[in-house]
């Protein structure tokens, strides 16, 4: 491939301007929650997982809806259902009508958009390009989602210094606008859906699961990225905990620590292509297992430079998520049988999102108890090791994965 096809461009331009609305939002919503509403911590805790629990509640849902309609209308109307929710409750904010409930109630309207927008955007993505291309145009709206969560909560503290809260909130959906008009510029004919009898979105929901239980390299990898958003989940809900309770650091501190894993998440989505493409999709998924093995090196920080080896150790670890993420989707998307698509993807998608909370509560549940028993600095250190090897497990469901997989051609991604 020479370069990307224009519908393709389009296509990554909308999924760019997208992530960046999406960090936006996430960081305004909650600073207004918490510095202007003055939020409880229940409020706040509600509004957090309000974006998590879209996908668990609709994710399945969305996949048998979706199986038999063109993906493109889906994309377009969905960015722009969260441009307008987020408009709404900052207009309204403006005007002095403002509450917790009302940020809720936003958060949870664009988060099933962005569930029907997710699934339909996997489903159609395979239409833009080449089959052996999947690996470099995921690998590029990958680099997006990195980019966008290593400059996003800057740019929204910005945006919130310059026109204050409430407008910032209405601002920050603007990039939705820009999406949706980036998804109307795909010229790509979408394939007409496969004329199939409409069954009842009951049995679409479970034919995803069929679907996903009976290929085994579906099977493997749909385990495989649960057991790894699971483990992550532990990791990303102790990791903060550590560094403000166990080294002392400050917001400043943390914030510059996610920087530092976005960098490395950038530079795994960066190569992720070209390492597939050089020694094999098979052979990169099995090493991106160093991902969670790295944290086998954290209790170093029990004896030298606490800081550096958690710095270290998180860079390197993050270097590896989009790797697998990349190799996956595009095995997943291979995959899927023509007219089984979005309910595949929708299966997958649930099933490892909705991993990530159940891994975030166990592990704020476990640091609780092992700070208790063994104090917080080596607590927390056993808490953020395990969690670290749970997500290495990983790759043990794709051990066995064929040889033969299709592989990305060498191209620059």
């Amino acid at each position: 491939m020479s370069g990307p096809p224009a519908g393709f461009r389009w296509y990554w331009f909308s999924q760019t301007a997208s992530f960046v609305g999406d960090r936006l939002t996430g960081f305004t919503a909650p600073s207004i929650a918490i510095l202007v509403l003055h939020a409880s911590s229940a409020e706040v805790g509600v509004l957090s997982a309000t974006g998590w629990l879209a996908y668990p509640a609709f994710g399945m849902l969305a996949g048998g809806l979706l199986a038999h309609v063109r993906k493109r209308p889906v994309l377009v109307v969905g960015e722009l259902t969260r441009l307008l929710a987020f408009v709404t409750v900052g207009v309204l904010a403006v005007l002095g009508h403002i509450s917790v409930a009302g940020l809720i109630v936003a958060v949870a309207i664009a988060g099933v958009a962005t569930v029907f927008g997710d699934v339909a955007g996997q489903t159609y993505l395979p239409t833009l390009v080449e089959p052996r291309s999947l690996f470099p145009a995921n690998a590029r709206v990958q680099s997006s989602d990195s980019l966008s969560k290593l400059v996003g909560p800057a740019l929204a503290g910005v945006i919130i210094g310059v026109v204050g809260p409430f407008a910032a909130l209405a601002a920050n959906g603007l990039p939705f606008a820009l999406s949706a008009f980036g998804q109307s510029r795909v010229r790509t004919l979408e394939p007409k859906p496969l004329p199939q009898r409409r069954d009842p979105v009951l049995v679409r929901i479970r034919d995803g699961l069929t679907q996903v239980r009976h290929i085994p390299m579906l099977r493997q990898i749909v385990q495989g990225s649960v057991i790894r958003a699971f483990g992550i989940g532990v990791v990303d809900t102790v990791l903060l905990l550590f560094a403000y309770r166990a080294l002392g650091l400050s917001s400043v501190g943390g914030g510059l620590l996610l920087a530092a894993g976005s960098l490395g998440g950038l530079t795994g989505a960066f190569l992720a292509a070209r390492l597939a493409a050089r020694f094999g999709v098979r052979r990169m998924m099995l090493l991106s297992g160093l991902e969670g093995a790295s944290w086998l090196a954290l209790p170093l920080c029990l004896f030298v430079a606490p800081v550096a080896v958690l710095v270290a150790v998180r860079v390197f670890s993050s270097v590896w998520l989009p790797v697998w993420a990349v190799l996956t989707t595009g095995v997943r998307q291979s995959l899927a049988p023509p007219g089984h698509e979005s309910t595949v993807h929708a299966t997958a998608r649930t099933l490892v999102s909705s991993a990530t909370p159940a891994g975030s509560l166990i592990g704020g549940l476990a640091a609780g108890a092992a700070t208790g028993w063994l104090g917080v600095t080596h607590g927390l250190v056993l808490v953020l090791t395990a969690g670290g090897l749970i997500a290495g497990c990983s790759v043990l469901f794709v051990r066995r994965a064929s040889r033969s997989l299709v592989q990305p051609e060498l191209v620059a991604a």
